[in-house]
């Protein structure tokens, strides 16, 4: 390969077609870059590309084999010069890895900054952000939140997906909690539970300053999965919401002058105020990133790529005037019979198919682990519902006729 190419180590554990387009064209083209992966073993077979020149497979969670593995890429005579990691669960690990092997790129504490939950709102609550009342969570703390405001929730402050979240709206709810609770990485955090409907704003941002943005309303609680309800969310139409949406995710990424890349923002917004929920310096999952690409013909994958190698981020084209939207449809643990495909339809934009027929499915455990996620187009927020609701339920139907129900 051309001595111009450089090393760069890849953490994943979402599979290696995440770094390509649906053309198969790569996002770390091989004229430019020589690729040492570390995958999720199960993801191996996904390692395709003539960028790659190496690829190691470990157990996802491993955060010591993850190093190890770095190191071993790490050799000497033949350095890494960029880290890269796009999900959001390899963010800390990617930026310690840099820390350690002195590669340019977000650092540790950069990067606690919009992974932390606590770590976050300390710094907007610092600069004039409003955000939930919130702690570090013990139970004196939760109990006096509690007594407060009626309702607190207690989230990891490192969890993705919605996984671990409990709501406390009385003292047995919380002494429950305190006796069942899950050790989790960076323990947990708790706050005010926050009146009001979840909006996302998803941006390519450059030091600070979002060059495109578009903003998605949630139908469902994120934490629809613990019953099997789908999961609608629609993109948020001209108006005096969106423009409400907008100006705060400025102000929020103001106090991020160092951060260039992606970001998905999540805040509470009704008629008095827009609250702070959680950021992340990364795409968001769903179908956000159909959608996003539908709208402006950019890749947030890529983008978040290309921040993580130093390249300049570039002006993006506004976002085109029809909306998307998209479903998480869930399925009861079992043996998927039926095959999920849905029709080919000029409205269907994307479709992610988490099963094949013969698969055995757990019961979910997260809001993105949904059988089916369908991302749509439409040219009002109604017809974008209308739609979802179709998919969804012709999804629905195939799952009721070709599931063997574990019992």
């Amino acid at each position: 390969m051309s001595d111009r190419t450089r090393k760069v180590l890849v953490l994943d554990h979402i599979g290696y077609h995440y770094y390509q387009a649906a053309d198969g064209r790569p996002f770390l083209p091989a004229h430019e870059n020589r690729v040492s992966l570390v995958t999720d073993v199960r993801k191996v077979d996904q390692a395709r590309g003539e960028e790659l020149e190496a690829v190691v497979g470990i157990p996802r969670g491993d955060e010591a084999l993850l190093e190890a593995a770095a190191r071993f890429h790490h050799g000497a005579g033949d350095p890494v010069e960029r880290v890269v990691a796009i999900s959001e669960g390899l963010l800390l690990a990617a930026a310690r890895l840099r820390d350690k092997l002195g590669v340019p790129g977000p650092t540790e504490q950069q990067v606690l900054g919009y992974r932390d939950k606590v770590t976050m709102k300390e710094r907007l609550r610092a600069q004039g952000i409003r955000v939930p009342d919130y702690a570090p969570f013990t139970e004196d703390d939760a109990e006096h939140l509690l007594k407060r405001y009626g309702r607190v929730v207690a989230k990891p402050r490192r969890g993705e997906s919605s996984a671990g979240i409990a709501f406390l709206d009385s003292p047995d709810d919380l002494r429950s909690f305190v006796a069942n609770r899950q050790e989790v990485p960076g323990g947990y955090e708790v706050e005010e539970r926050i009146d009001g409907t979840l909006f996302h704003i998803d941006s390519v941002v450059s030091g600070g300053v979002p060059l495109a943005a578009t903003a998605g309303r949630s139908i469902e609680e994120t934490t629809s999965y613990r019953h099997l309800g789908a999961f609608r969310d629609v993109a948020v139409g001209p108006g005096l919401t969106l423009d409400r949406l907008l100006r705060f995710n400025r102000e929020v990424l103001a106090c991020y002058p160092d951060f260039s890349g992606v970001t998905h923002h999540e805040v509470f917004l009704n008629d008095d105020e827009v609250c702070f929920c959680e950021i992340g310096g990364r795409p968001g999952g769903g179908g956000i990133i159909p959608g996003f690409h539908s709208r402006t013909g950019v890749n947030l994958d890529e983008v978040a790529i290309k921040a993580h190698l130093g390249e300049e981020i570039t002006q993006c084209a506004p976002p085109a005037d029809h909306l998307t939207g998209y479903a998480l449809v869930y399925a009861p643990a079992g043996v998927l019979e039926a095959d999920l495909t849905l029709p080919t339809v000029d409205w269907i934009i994307d479709t992610q198919l988490r099963f094949q027929v013969g698969d055995l499915m757990p019961q979910p455990a997260g809001w993105h682990q949904a059988a089916a996620t369908v991302t749509v187009r439409g040219n009002s927020e109604d017809e974008v519902l209308s739609r979802l609701d179709e998919v969804i339920a012709l999804v629905q139907d195939k799952l009721r006729g070709g599931t063997t129900t574990q019992r």
